[in-house]
């Protein structure tokens, strides 16, 4: 098998924009999830960062079988994948902000009754459809294992940064402040937007050629 490094960067810069687990408002969303009942931060962290690796890693790994067993042609799916994953880079480009399909609504929602750290925080802040999308367009995206192995690659980078942010750096990035935010999800938007086109038309050149 053949090893694809821009395609595995284009993987993971991918995954990290639409997950965003790294968001301030997600990391403070975390540190009140820990409070009640406390929680040890390094414990806590290693939570979510599984439930990530389990919920995405699952998605990349069976998410073509189940496209399958559906009828959806994967090259269709990459079509509109790209699509979505694009409107998404726009979203956030015009905003400022996360996109509304990866559940924007939460900067205005509490840690919930129940294992806040797995829902909403997992499932659909970090890992929600924009993510599922995004894991299932980029597995799709090359032939045999390349795509999937890519695909796991960029779902590791994004349960590492969430373990390291909710850690190590949660206090300090609950501290940035919103406008300083906003350039930063912009330039991610623009990064997303980009590569989706890329997906949009890569899909398209292998369902007609």
């Amino acid at each position: 098998m053949t090893i694809d490094f821009e395609y595995i960067v284009q993987a993971i810069i991918s995954m990290v924009v639409i997950t965003t687990p790294m968001d301030p408002v997600k990391v403070l969303f975390f540190n009140q999830a820990i409070e009640n009942p406390p929680l040890k931060r390094t414990w806590a962290a290693a939570r979510v960062a599984l439930y990530v690796a389990l919920i995405l890693g699952g998605t990349a790994l069976v998410g073509q079988q189940v496209l399958d067993l559906m009828g959806i042609d994967l090259d269709a799916f990459s079509v509109v994948g790209g699509l979505i994953i694009a409107l998404m880079g726009l979203e956030m480009l015009a905003g400022g902000g996360g996109s509304r399909t990866q559940g924007e609504d939460h900067r205005q929602a509490g840690p919930q009754e129940g294992n806040a750290l797995f829902i909403p925080l997992t499932l659909p802040l970090i890992a929600g459809p924009g993510g599922m999308t995004t894991t299932i367009t980029i597995a799709a995206g090359r032939s045999g294992w390349e795509g999937v192995t890519a695909a796991l690659i960029g779902v590791g980078v994004v349960a590492l940064l969430a373990f390291v942010s909710y850690a190590v750096l949660s206090e300090a990035f609950a501290k940035i402040r919103p406008a300083t935010m906003a350039v930063i999800s912009r330039i991610g938007g623009l990064l997303l937007a980009t590569i989706g086109v890329q997906m949009l038309l890569g899909g398209l050149a292998r369902f007609f050629g």
